[in-house]
């Protein structure tokens, strides 16, 4: 019997223990042990519902918006809209419609934004529109190349084509004294000056060269100042301030971040080609040569070129004077020179020394060629032979701009 005795005492003190261990956990534990609360899981993160946006947009407005053949958006505009909202939790769907129908459908929330639409008193009463425009419309008259006119007061008395009820229209019978000819749409207006039915045509600058380029019209261009400058906004229903809100934010950060100036460059402007630049080059080493630089040396001397639209190519020196602020530049004096000869659109511009050796344009030639398009095209020189063009856009990014007023007619 005497084996059993040191389990058996064993078993008593393990029992002990376990009968009185609850009574001495509370003196046991120390206080902040006690006091600490229990820990629980993190709630799973809930993703916000996409915001679902409808956008209208007008199917025969080429190159900002139009249907292609299959019926896919396109345009300068459909890509900038595609942009700004693609980093929002935005599912965007696309609604082709007429222009006409358009205003309607966003009063009436079938649609929820749209774009191409000009501010006006009476429609920022209906609509909410971006803080940014989209694009600077110019409405310019078109003519034959060969019967250019150097100003549009000499249109005066003439027969002159417009899109019926357009904006374009209000702005033609508002400067007066003009034969004005309307029709249903551009394109008609347009197959007009080409028959020589009527002597010029008034229209949206893009719109109406994206139809000529198309029907192969050719040998047409602009005829002076612009007759209007506008700007083009995106609009959106006047309850969705959560969409402007995206559109807004959208729109700033594809500027800040070069988006707008590469879908800027891929609808509207064209590359230079290798015989253009050549010709360009050869021009502004020429004009360089006479420059009169009598305080600055021969090294200052500078010569420039600038290719317009129809393909013309106008050069100038640099000219100095004693005083500095009357001294004129290359770059600008040839700009003034193709104005002067009523050649209003500029494709391209290059600046060299005496050596042929390509320059960069100081920030007053960058202004003044912005003047005439922010897509023109400045070479700069990579490597010898090597040529890389630049939209002014690029290399000006905060040019003096003339605000837009909002227009008060509708």
């Amino acid at each position: 019997m005497k084996r059993f005795k040191r389990p058996l005492k064993a078993c008593v003190v393990l029992w002990l223990c376990a009968f009185f261990l609850p009574f001495l956990m509370p003196a046991l534990t120390p206080p902040a042990a006690m006091a600490a609360p229990a820990v629980q899981a993190p709630p799973a993160a809930q993703t916000a519902p996409a915001l679902r946006v409808v956008y209208g947009f007008d199917r025969e407005f080429p190159p900002f918006s139009y249907e292609e053949a299959g019926g896919e958006p396109t345009g300068f505009e459909v890509d900038l809209v595609r942009a700004a909202l693609k980093e929002s939790n935005v599912v965007l769907d696309f609604r082709p419609l007429q222009w006409e129908l358009i205003p309607i459908e966003l009063s009436e929330g079938k649609i929820n934004l749209t774009t191409g639409m000009i501010r006006t008193e009476q429609r920022s009463r209906l609509y909410l529109f971006s803080d940014k425009p989209t694009f600077p419309l110019q409405i310019r008259l078109f003519t034959k190349v060969y019967n250019r006119f150097p100003n549009a007061t000499l249109l005066r008395g003439q027969m002159v084509g417009v899109e019926q009820g357009s904006y374009q229209h209000r702005l033609l019978e508002g400067f007066g004294g003009i034969n004005i000819k309307t029709y249903n749409g551009r394109i008609d207006g347009l197959r007009a000056l080409f028959n020589d039915e009527i002597v010029a045509f008034c229209g949206p600058m893009q719109n109406a060269y994206y139809y000529i380029n198309k029907l192969n019209y050719g040998a047409v261009t602009t005829i002076g100042t612009p007759l209007g400058i506008t700007e083009m906004r995106v609009a959106v229903n006047r309850d969705r301030g959560d969409i402007l809100k995206a559109v807004n934010d959208g729109l700033a950060r594809v500027i800040k971040n070069g988006e707008y100036n590469r879908l800027y460059r891929k609808w509207f402007v064209r590359d230079l080609t290798d015989e253009e630049i050549g010709v360009m080059m050869q021009a502004a080493h020429n004009a360089s040569v006479p420059a009169y630089v009598p305080y600055g040396g021969d090294a200052d001397g500078q010569g420039a070129a600038v290719l317009t639209a129809t393909g013309k190519v106008y050069t100038a020196c640099t000219v100095e004077n004693a005083d500095l602020s009357l001294s004129l530049s290359a770059m600008r004096n040839a700009v003034a020179r193709a104005i002067g000869d009523g050649e209003f659109e500029l494709r391209g511009a290059v600046l060299v020394d005496p050596k042929g050796t390509v320059l960069a344009p100081g920030p007053d030639d960058l202004q003044t060629l912005h003047e005439f398009g922010k897509g023109i095209l400045l070479l700069s020189e990579s490597a010898p032979k090597q040529y890389t063009q630049s939209m002014v856009m690029d290399l000006l990014p905060n040019p003096v701009v003339k605000d837009t007023p909002t227009i008060i007619a509708e």
